[in-house]
């Protein structure tokens, strides 16, 4: 096997964890995708194919024009960035319980390889789970002996293998990819190599790391890391990765919690495309004229140009009716509101749940951000207690001095307001009609009130009269 090969779950994965990259940048990326999320009409792949015959009435750039015009006029909406800031903010009131030993407290205010401290490492995990459904670390121990935690991307860990042990699955081999400085690279234009970071156990108990380049050849000696404090002789015998996940934190790929509101949010641009290609034409009609002769001339008059037009002459427009307008704009109007139902599902967390009800619906939802919340806060954990291991702390030392907790406390009031956050921006940057929010807010429980109780609640000033700024 290759160091470039790619795990299966991995490899099918790929395709929606770039979409979901893309949906978080917006427009500009998702512009530049091209005919992966705008395909061409067949007029314009028909319009293409005549340009590249001899005689042509059309050259290329001016068919390669038709579809550059469409594609400008689509309109793509920010749902996922602004329903992730919304769920973020939500996550970044609760306060996590950190206890560790000092020798480990640094790690507190410093425990990325960026200089973040563990409540930015956290938040960064949530922003991952909800995106990618997926956070890969590593623990790590710096040139000066002090401890780490090491972050990669989904697209980063393309490779890894588990083996049961002693009942239970331990991760055997994980593969990172790495952008490492070329020698000599230019200063102000770096150019970058890609690089292996192959984690193993050696004869199953050893701990091993190498870097490799693409042809899989080893660029540097391997290390096997001791105990701190110990030799060589002491190595560790686990691997300290962990893939937190968006429902569990084993090293299966999870599922996209926001990935429903970014189709929704693709489905509405190829809409828009459509939508506002046919506004245009039915804004510019196309002039006809019949019945002029060879030496004719056509005149015109006046600030508006009117056309002076030989005896006998015709002329007219044809217009484009736009039956399909209404469908279109329909269609669009359906997708806000499924990006705003999809929204609302993840951010809810049931209120006043009971324990039990709680964990039923979450073991049929696994993931609401209740969920993401404890599996990426029980991910820090578990790479905490990994370092306390490599320190040379017990395990029962390990389990009494080594907690990373996070019970989300979300009041009623704070999820109502983060839920309306959310569909109300929906609708409001398509400027879609009211009854989409109003049908959002019954769809997901928050009323049962009809688009004209609810019109009269707004407009009367109770409660409901600020939804646009919820």
């Amino acid at each position: 096997m290759a160091v470039t090969s790619q795990n299966d779950q991995y490899a099918a994965m790929l395709e929606e964890w770039q979409e979901m990259e893309d949906a978080l940048i917006g427009p500009r990326a998702i512009s530049a995708g091209g005919t992966t999320y705008l395909p061409k009409t067949s007029g314009m792949i028909e319009a293409e194919s005549l340009a590249a015959t001899d005689n042509s009435p059309l050259s290329p750039e001016q068919a390669n024009q038709l579809y550059l015009a469409y594609k400008r006029r689509a309109e793509y909406p920010l749902w996922v960035k602004d329903s992730l800031r919304t769920m973020v903010g939500l996550v970044s009131r609760q306060e996590p319980e950190i206890q560790l030993p000092e020798r480990m407290a640094d790690l507190i205010d410093e425990a990325t390889s960026d200089g973040f401290g563990l409540k930015q490492l956290y938040l960064r995990i949530v922003s991952a789970l909800l995106t990618k459904g997926r956070k890969p670390m590593l623990a790590e121990f710096d040139d000066n002996g002090r401890p780490y935690i090491a972050t990669y991307t989904a697209e980063t860990a393309p490779n890894w293998l588990t083996a049961d042990a002693g009942g239970r699955q331990d991760l055997t081999l994980v593969v990172f990819s790495e952008q490492r400085l070329k020698d000599g690279a230019d200063e102000f234009k770096p150019e970058y190599d890609t690089v292996y970071r192959v984690l193993d156990l050696e004869e199953g108990r050893r701990y091993r790391v190498r870097i490799l380049n693409d042809a899989g050849d080893e660029i540097e000696p391997p290390e096997y890391p001791g105990l701190v404090g110990g030799s060589q002789s002491t190595p560790l015998s686990f691997i300290p990765a962990v893939f937190a996940g968006s429902t569990d934190n084993n090293a299966d790929v999870d599922e996209i919690p926001l990935q429903t509101m970014a189709k929704a949010a693709l489905k509405y641009y190829q809409l828009s495309a459509d939508y506002y290609a046919a506004l245009h034409y039915t804004a510019h009609p196309q002039p006809w004229i019949s019945g002029m002769g060879t030496d004719d001339d056509i005149r015109v008059t006046g600030p508006m140009a009117a056309w002076m037009l030989p005896k006998d002459a015709q002329a007219g427009y044809l217009e484009f009716q736009g039956a399909g307008i209404e469908a279109l704009r329909k269609a669009m109007q359906d997708q806000q509101n499924a990006a705003a139902e999809s929204g609302a599902k993840v951010i809810d967390i049931g209120g006043q749940e009971s324990g039990e009800a709680r964990k039923a619906r979450q073991n049929d939802q696994h993931s609401a951000l209740y969920s993401v919340c404890v599996t990426a806060a029980e991910a820090v954990e578990q790479m905490l207690r990994y370092i306390a291991y490599w320190m040379g702390m017990k395990d029962a030392e390990v389990t009494k001095q080594v907690i990373f907790k996070v019970v989300p406390k979300f009041s009623k009031e704070e999820i109502d307001s983060a839920t309306l956050q959310i569909v109300s921006n929906i609708v409001m940057a398509g400027e879609a009609p009211r009854a989409v929010l109003y049908d959002a807010l019954r769809k997901i429980g928050l009323t049962e009130l009809t688009d004209e109780q609810l019109d009269s609640l707004r407009e009367g000033g109770d409660g409901l009269s600020n939804l646009e700024d919820a």
